[in-house]
């Protein structure tokens, strides 16, 4: 199986060490209602392989596989010298934080200071084997020897992973200190990085959640939080040659990548009785259909995400006549889809005649009502039926009238197919 629980890596108890910043997934757990998503499905079994792509395409999927299993086995088995050098027994959480991105205030003149320096390092360290990194960690220091790559648990998860902006800023994070004082570390840490999201692209232009493949939903190809459009975005910058230190080799593959990239976008774009619509959070990664994530993300179509993809596409100066039209499809579903009379703010719904107008963050497939759920994954269509996951999850968003501003400027020089 490609999917392997963290006990087969190393002895799971408790970790040591009370120095970590709080967790909230630490009170999550305790809720009444909560439990983890399902973990159970197979996307890359051999066993669907061998029924749902052609004999031609197989051996593509199978090397694909076999990639993602080597470097699984060469991260375990760093991580297991780590702890049997220091004596332990299992990893221990990394430091946690909510986020991270390069910000605004990371000015060039900033990058050139002791402080950008300090976070380099500490970047660095956190760089898995396998070139990418993980995601809610504190850069605030080095990784200390057996401490895990991942901020939220001290198992084997999410190493690596383009969830949440992660690898992608911190390539990006990387290539402006490089920028503002070159080292070679910088340039090879920016290279190993741009390695890991090619290894990472599926035979068919998309990517995972997390690779190595961890199984479940994390191997399916993840428009989810923008994480397939930073990922292309970061290969369009190698293509191009804005990204410093990469070789031409790199850009050789990524101008390959990124057409690929753009096969797998508009080959995932969901039809509504033969017309494309807009895009799933996630979709299988063999057949492309659109599926659920965890228990509350349900299979549908999402219109924050397809507006980040339709932002993608235009952002190309030229497009083929097939992606124009997946632009004029996308924008065409998100106005027959916006909302009004509604504001929500703070995670708060509430009526508002003169409100600007909103979107669903899920749309039933069929039906294109908005769907919600709770953590017992019961599709809802009533946002005051929400309890334990009222909070913390966007289920409207605005984003998509700033995407539909832009096309109205970027249609002028881009007419209908």
């Amino acid at each position: 199986m490609i999917w392997r629980r963290a006990a087969a890596i190393v002895v799971a108890f408790p970790a040591m060490g009370a120095s970590q910043n709080p967790n909230p997934m630490d009170s999550i757990r305790k809720l009444p209602g909560y439990r983890p998503a399902a973990d159970t499905i197979q996307y890359l079994a051999t066993s669907r392989i061998e029924r749902l792509v052609s004999p031609v395409e197989r051996p593509l999927w199978l090397a694909y596989i076999a990639r993602s299993r080597e470097l699984y086995a060469r991260d375990t088995a760093a991580m297991n010298a780590e702890l049997r050098a220091v004596g332990k027994h299992a990893m221990t959480r990394a430091p946690y934080v909510h986020a991270f991105s390069v910000e605004p205030w990371m000015t060039p003149r900033w990058f050139a200071s002791d402080s950008a320096r300090a976070m380099a390092e500490a970047i660095l360290s956190f760089q898995a084997p396998n070139g990418g990194w993980s995601k809610h960690v504190e850069f605030a220091r080095p990784r200390r020897t057996g401490e895990s790559y991942y901020g939220e648990s001290a198992d084997w998860e999410y190493i690596s992973t383009i969830d949440n902006g992660s690898t992608t800023e911190e390539i990006r994070f990387l290539d402006a200190i490089n920028r503002a004082r070159p080292n070679a570390k910088y340039a090879e840490a920016i290279r190993r990085g741009v390695d890991y999201l090619l290894d990472s692209q599926m035979p068919t232009g998309c990517f995972p959640q997390v690779f190595p493949l961890a199984g479940s939903y994390h191997d399916a190809a993840t428009f989810n939080d923008d994480a397939t459009v930073h990922a292309l975005t970061t290969l369009r910058d190698t293509y191009e040659g804005r990204l410093s230190a990469t070789t031409l080799a790199q850009q050789s593959r990524a101008s390959i990548g990124l057409f690929k990239g753009l096969t797998c976008i508009f080959a995932a774009q969901v039809r509504d009785n033969g017309k494309r619509a807009a895009w799933g959070q996630q979709h299988d990664p063999l057949t492309l259909a659109p599926v659920s994530a965890r228990t509350y993300e349900l299979t549908s179509r999402t219109a924050l995400e397809s507006a980040g993809i339709l932002d993608f596409l235009m952002s190309f100066p030229g497009l083929a006549n097939g992606l124009v039209d997946a632009v004029y499809a996308g924008v065409d579903w998100l106005r027959a889809s916006s909302i009004k009379g509604l504001a929500y703010e703070h995670y708060e719904l509430r009526a508002d005649p003169n409100a600007p107008p909103i979107w669903g963050r899920l749309y039933e497939i069929g039906t294109n009502r908005v769907i919600m759920a709770n953590r017992d994954g019961v599709k809802l269509y009533d946002w005051n039926s929400l309890t334990d996951r009222r909070s913390g999850y966007g289920w409207y968003t605005a984003a998509p009238a700033h995407t539909l501003a832009t096309f109205e400027q970027w249609s002028r020089s881009h007419p209908r197919p």
